[in-house]
């Protein structure tokens, strides 16, 4: 069983890399694993299993996905468990954050460099992927979600109360795109708050991973190192 860890800033994230690999890979082929980190100055470091992998029978691909508690985090947390990760099999690993709100839109490209930065290049292969500003922005981009969270929220609502199109604009752009997501779900009296597990059911995976790829370049880094992963090995 080919083995990959993904690890990310919280469980929105947790949420929505699950659901993406299970509709891209199919779930039927993945086994899913969730973990939660925390600790490590103050208090003694602490893996927790949210939730414990299902059973295996015949499943291609096993994933192990950590909530790392907040964006700074993730690095960290991928340095700490990279040579028992490495020790165990596992072929790849992703590390998916925020840049928002410790980092200026102008300086994504010094934290990419940052992040890449003393990463051990002998061990397995790590991919960081960045959601900019926040992974919000890539909920905006698939707008077609927003009728299923209430019928009244419609693109053109948006555009006429909130002053922007997240049908046509690059919602990577948007500052604070948290809030505008909350403000969006407000037009149908309805509210946005992390874990955001009602956002991550509505959304079409589909058009994310075939069409707002084209759109959302950093969106592509994260499905094109899940592809590079979940396509066969040669024979």
């Amino acid at each position: 069983m080919r083995r990959l860890a993904v690890f990310v800033e919280g469980f929105t994230e947790v949420l929505f890399v699950e659901k993406l690999i299970s509709e891209v890979a199919g779930a039927h082929r993945v086994v899913i694993e969730k973990r939660r980190i925390s600790g490590g100055v103050l208090k003694p470091r602490q893996i927790t299993v949210i939730e414990a992998a299902g059973p295996v029978d015949d499943q291609e691909f096993y994933i192990l996905l950590y909530d790392c508690g907040g964006d700074h985090q993730v690095k960290p947390r991928i340095v700490e468990e990279h040579k028992s990760l490495t020790a165990a099999g596992y072929e790849k690993i992703i590390g998916l954050r925020d840049v928002r709100p410790h980092t200026a839109y102008n300086d994504i490209p010094l934290l990419e460099r940052n992040l890449r930065a003393g990463i051990e290049t002998t061990l397995t292969p790590v991919d960081f992927v960045l959601a900019v500003m926040e992974i919000e922005a890539w909920f905006l981009a698939e707008c077609t979600h927003f009728p299923k969270i209430d019928p009244s929220i419609t693109v053109a609502e948006i555009v006429a109360k909130l002053g922007f199109n997240p049908e046509v604009e690059d919602m990577a752009l948007r500052l604070t795109p948290t809030e505008d997501l909350a403000k969006s779900y407000q037009i149908g009296g309805k509210t946005y708050a992390k874990p955001a597990q009602d956002t991550v059911a509505c959304l079409d995976y589909s058009l994310l991973y075939l069409e707002l790829t084209k759109k959302i370049p950093h969106l592509k880094n994260l499905v094109t190192s899940l592809d590079s992963f979940l396509t066969p090995l040669p024979s």
